[in-house]
C-alpha cells in the first residue's frame, strides 16, 4: 500500500471510530478490526436510513398513482351521470308520448278510432315503437347504473388505500426524523473528526488519493468518461452540475436531493422519465453487466434495494448519499452492489 493510502486509511478508522466508540478516544493507529467494525457501521447507518426515507419515496408514488386513478374515475363518474341524465329526460319523453296515446284500453280505442286501415297500422306502429324505445331507454339506464355502482366501488376502494397511504407516510416521516436527531450528533462528530484529522496529516496529500467507499473525492478528482449517447451525456453533466448541493430525504431538486431523487432528476433534464425510489428504479430501467457499465448507467446497492447512484466512468459515480452530507463523486466500489441499470433504452 502507498503511504498516503495507509495514511488515509488511518484517517478513515480514526473518524469511523470516534463514532463507534466514543469511550475509547481518538488513536493514531486503530487496528484492523477496529477499521472494519467502523466501516460496517458507517454502512449500517446508511443503510437504515435509507430503507426507510426509499419507503417513503415509493409510498409517496403508489399515492400520487391512486390520487390520479381516483381523478379518472371521477371523469368517468361524471360521463356516466351525464349520460343517465340525457337518457332520464328520453324515458321521460317516451312515458309522456305513451300515456298520451294511452295504454291498454285508451291505446286500443285510439287504434279503433282511425279512419283507415292505413292509419290504424301507422298508429300501431306507433305504439310498438314507442313501447320498444321505452324498453331500450330503460334497458340502458339499468346497464348505466350498474356501471356507475362498479366505478363508485372502485372510487371507495381507492379512498381507502390513499387514506392508508397518507397514514404510512405520515409514520414514515416521524420514523425518518427520529432517525436524523439520532444521528444528528453522531454526523457532527464524524464532520469535526474529519476537519481535524485533515489539519493534522495535510490535507494537500490526503486530497490526491483514490476516495474509499462513503468518502466524497474532491472536485478536481472528478474524471467523467464520455457517455455513450447525447442523452446519457445530458444526464451525466446534469447530476455532476448539482455536486455540493445538500442530500435531503424525499427531495429531488433542485436545490436537495435524495439518492433516487438525483439519479430521476438528472435522467429528467434528457427527457426520460423515472419513478423516485431505488427498487422501482432498477425495474424501470434495462439490465447492464458491471463490466459493460457506461457513464449515465444506474449502479443499485443494498438487499432490498435502498441506494442508487449514476455511474460516470472511471470507476466513479455520483451520488446523494445520507443525511448531513452532499451531493458528492465516489469510488463506485461498494460491497452492497447488487446490479445497474440503463434508463432510456
Amino acid at each position: 500500500m502507498q503511504p498516503r493510502r495507509r495514511l488515509f486509511s488511518a484517517l478513515l478508522a480514526l473518524v469511523a471510530i470516534t463514532a463507534i466508540l466514543p469511550t475509547v478516544g481518538l488513536r493514531a493507529a486503530p487496528d484492523p478490526g477496529d477499521l472494519e467494525a467502523a466501516r460496517d457501521r458507517l454502512f449500517e447507518l446508511e443503510r437504515e436510513f435509507q430503507l426507510v426515507s426509499e419507503e417513503y419515496n415509493l409510498v409517496r408514488e403508489d399515492l400520487v398513482a391512486i390520487q390520479g386513478e381516483m381523478a379518472e374515475i371521477r371523469l368517468v363518474v361524471r360521463e356516466i351521470q351525464g349520460r343517465m341524465d340525457t337518457k332520464k329526460a328520453a324515458a321521460i319523453k317516451v312515458a309522456t308520448e305513451l300515456y298520451k296515446s294511452g295504454p291498454g284500453a285508451v291505446a286500443i280505442e285510439s287504434v279503433l278510432s282511425a279512419e283507415s286501415l292505413a292509419e290504424i297500422e301507422t298508429r300501431l306502429e306507433y305504439l310498438k315503437s314507442t313501447q320498444t324505445a321505452q324498453a331500450k331507454v330503460f334497458e340502458r339506464l339499468a346497464v348505466d347504473q350498474n356501471l356507475l355502482a362498479h366505478n363508485l366501488g372502485l372510487l371507495e376502494a381507492d379512498r381507502a388505500k390513499a387514506l392508508a397511504a397518507e397514514t404510512r407516510l405520515t409514520d414514515l416521516r416521524q420514523d425518518i426524523q427520529g432517525k436524523v436527531d439520532d444521528q444528528k450528533g453522531e454526523v457532527a462528530t464524524l464532520n469535526a473528526a474529519i476537519a481535524r484529522a485533515r489539519r493534522q496529516a495535510a490535507a494537500a496529500e490526503a486530497a490526491a488519493i483514490d476516495a474509499q467507499p462513503g468518502i466524497p473525492l474532491p472536485p478536481v478528482n472528478i474524471k467523467p468518461a464520455p457517455a455513450p449517447n447525447e442523452r446519457a451525456q445530458v444526464a451525466v453533466e446534469a447530476a455532476l452540475s448539482q455536486v455540493g448541493k445538500p442530500y435531503q430525504w424525499g427531495a429531488a431538486g433542485p436545490d436537495s436531493y435524495d439518492c433516487s431523487g438525483l439519479t430521476m432528476w438528472a435522467w429528467a433534464q434528457a427527457g426520460v422519465g423515472l419513478p423516485h425510489n431505488s427498487g422501482a428504479q432498477y425495474s424501470a430501467t434495462v439490465r447492464v453487466d458491471q463490466s459493460d457499465l457506461a457513464s449515465g448507467d444506474l449502479m443499485f446497492f443494498g438487499s432490498p434495494i435502498h441506494h442508487v447512484a449514476m455511474y460516470i466512468g472511471n470507476g466513479q459515480m455520483v451520488e446523494a448519499p445520507y443525511s448531513g452530507q452532499t451531493v458528492r463523486v465516489v469510488s463506485a466500489s461498494r460491497s452492497d452492489y447488487v446490479g445497474a441499470g440503463r434508463p432510456g433504452v
